[in-house]
């Protein structure tokens, strides 16, 4: 933070004046005149602040979408941070803790004390909080939160985020098999969380060490079953749960409409433009101090700096090929060096969808587009990845604000392999690797195929075009048109699998190496299942790692799955965020926890005063 102190000194000398008469009188010796004290320096008036905008809302100016309300879907930040004002979980993070955690709709943390975690580390028994009341009114039960897990692994959105109750309540990672069937018993969801009078019961397949932190998650939000129900939702049974399962983009129920407990509720939502909430006066937890929430996307960094600076928005996403300027800027509160468990990196999809896809142009291997297998060899994917130039990338892209993380588990995690290293910049190498490519044919036909970046993110933007430049220079028969495309359009692209190439970073779900090995290794996992990345000794690992409680067996699992990443050449890791956050110096209590989807997460407990 920077302040500007005014000193103005004031010195003040005091002189004598002597008067003489027309007679000469005797001369007597003058008594010396009397000192006068110096005056203590006057510090200056402080500058005047200015006045503080709409001092009951909160402006957060971003370019992330919202992709949608529902928590059977919603697997991005733009989203979470959203859910997290309006719903409410069992329990949330301590403060700026990662492994410490308070009850919310809870009234306590099971632990073996207390006798809420039984049965060997397979049962957690969850008090529930009475009083609590809906924003329709209904007062909340723990049926309510058991059918809000339950719905989730019922709809079971393809690319969501349920695997994860999947995997603790059955030990597999969806209600489908890869061609679409249901596999799983609905008695098995059932069975999964179950009441018991004033508590909610969690029976796990296996103990779980995370747990906690899955239930603090967005998904773990908890809905009432009654207004979903009268507004054409599952209504609970086994004779309807089929029918839910896996809906239609933006067919889900609740894909534009809440019913939480949290201390704000939904006012309206324009998609792409913006988010309003407002304080829910029937919030059974503190009284927020702001009555209005917005969040506003801002594709343009000049107009973001714009309204930062004009305190149009209280809080602006700023990329790190801005923190030079930003910093020369006065008014603003700046949290520096903030260090995230947020990973980031390029994957590539071995299995491209081909129908009505325009990304890869003619869809064949011809020098007018590429096949939907063209990333299934490896040589491709290495001649991109000797094309990644990590230095340039972190030094003048990210401006020093980064990491290299090399593998998907980052930094500040337990089993991060230290010793390993990421290819380096070597067009040669690249060069030879593009040459034996589909036994010669790539570089003698050459490609074509689309890079997409979500548009407003400069550094995914600059990131493409960098190496969409270096693999171009290689060969004139190489074109890749680098292009921007709304967020939510550019998930929605991921996760049918039509997008060949894409830059996209990981939040975790839970703070442990298993949130990002699974879905970046996995064959089932968010990334790796849509790119149909798939090798059985990963998954293998991954499923015997999560449940493993030695702490020695699972650091040569995680070790070892740090390299199958490197080795299978399965993408490019290249960025584990460092980073500022810029804010009105009139926004008050905010703190950081690097689980946090944005600084909007805060809403409820942020102020506006000087």
């Amino acid at each position: 933070m920077k302040k500007v102190l005014l000193i103005l000194l004031v010195l003040t000398v005091a002189f004598s004046a002597f008067a003489g008469g027309a007679k000469e009188q005797p001369k007597k010796e003058a008594a010396p005149a009397a000192e006068k004290k110096a005056e203590a320096p006057k510090p200056a008036p402080a500058p005047v602040k200015p006045a503080i905008k709409n001092p009951d809302t909160l402006v957060y100016a971003t370019y992330g979408t919202i992709d949608t309300l529902d928590t059977a879907k919603a697997y991005d930040t733009a989203s979470w941070t959203m859910l997290r004002t309006m719903y409410d979980t069992l329990v949330t993070y301590d403060g700026s803790a990662t492994d410490k955690f308070v009850p919310v709709l809870a009234t306590e943390i099971p632990t073996l004390e207390n006798g809420g975690i039984v049965d060997n580390g397979k049962t957690y028994r969850f008090k529930v909080r009475k009083g609590v009341k809906f924003h329709n009114g209904d007062t909340l039960t723990p049926e309510d939160i058991a059918y809000s897990i339950k719905r989730n692994m019922v709809l079971d959105v393809g690319g969501g985020p349920d695997w994860i109750w999947f995997y603790i309540f059955m030990g597999t990672y969806s209600s489908r098999d890869g061609n679409g069937k249901i596999v799983v018993n609905f008695k098995d969801i059932d069975n999964a969380v179950t009441t018991d009078g004033d508590y909610v019961v969690f029976h796990l397949k296996k103990p779980f060490p995370p747990l906690m932190g899955v239930v603090a998650g967005a998904w773990a939000s908890v809905y009432s079953k009654n207004y979903i129900v009268s507004h054409g939702g599952w209504d609970g049974t086994e004779a309807t749960w089929k029918k839910y399962n896996n809906p239609k983009e933006d067919a889900e129920t609740m894909y534009d409409k809440e019913c939480g407990t949290g201390p704000y509720k939904l006012d309206r939502w324009e998609k792409g433009v913006e988010m309003v909430v407002t304080r829910f006066d029937g919030y059974w937890g503190p009284k927020p101090a702001l009555k209005k929430g917005i969040y506003k996307v801002v594709k343009e960094w000049s107009t973001r700096k714009l309204m930062l600076l004009q305190g149009d928005a209280d809080i602006a996403t700023v990329d790190p090929l801005y923190y030079p300027e930003m910093d020369k800027e006065k008014g603003l509160t700046v949290y520096r060096n903030l260090a995230t468990l947020n990973v980031g990196g390029i994957n590539f999809n071995e299995k491209i969808s081909t129908k009505d896809n325009p990304l890869i142009y003619s869809g064949k291997l011809d020098g007018k587009g590429i096949p939907g297998n063209f990333f299934a060899d490896k040589n491709v994917r290495l001649g991109f990845i000797y094309c990644w130039d990590e230095q340039t990338f972190l030094k003048d892209i990210v401006n020093g604000h980064g990491m290299d993380p090399v593998t998907p588990v980052p930094k500040g995690l337990p089993f991060k392999d230290f010793s390993l290293k990421s290819k380096p910049y070597d067009k040669k190498k690249a060069e030879e690797y593009f040459k034996k490519a589909f036994g010669g044919q790539v570089w003698e036909k050459g490609f074509k195929v689309d890079l997409l970046y979500n548009s407003g993110n400069k550094v995914r933007e600059a990131s493409d075009k960098m190496l969409a430049e270096n693999v171009m220079s290689l060969n004139p028969k190489f074109k890749i048109n680098v292009r921007g495309v709304e967020w939510s359009e550019y998930v929605d692209m991921i996760r049918r699998r039509t997008m060949p190439i894409y830059f996209i970073g990981w939040a975790p779900d839970y703070p442990d190496p298993d949130n990002y090995v699974y879905p970046y290794m996995h064959s089932t996992g968010t990334f790796a299942g849509r790119a149909s990345y798939k090798n059985p000794e990963a998954d293998k690992l991954i499923g015997e790692a999560a449940v493993e409680l030695d702490p020695a067996k699972r650091k040569v699992m995680y070790y070892r799955l740090q390299q199958i990443w490197l080795d299978d050449a399965v993408g490019i890791m290249n960025n584990q965020g460092i980073g500022n956050r810029y804010m009105k110096d009139w926004v008050k209590g905010h703190y950081y926890n690097p689980m946090q989807s944005s600084p909007f997460d805060l809403l409820p407990v942020l102020r506006k005063e000087y």
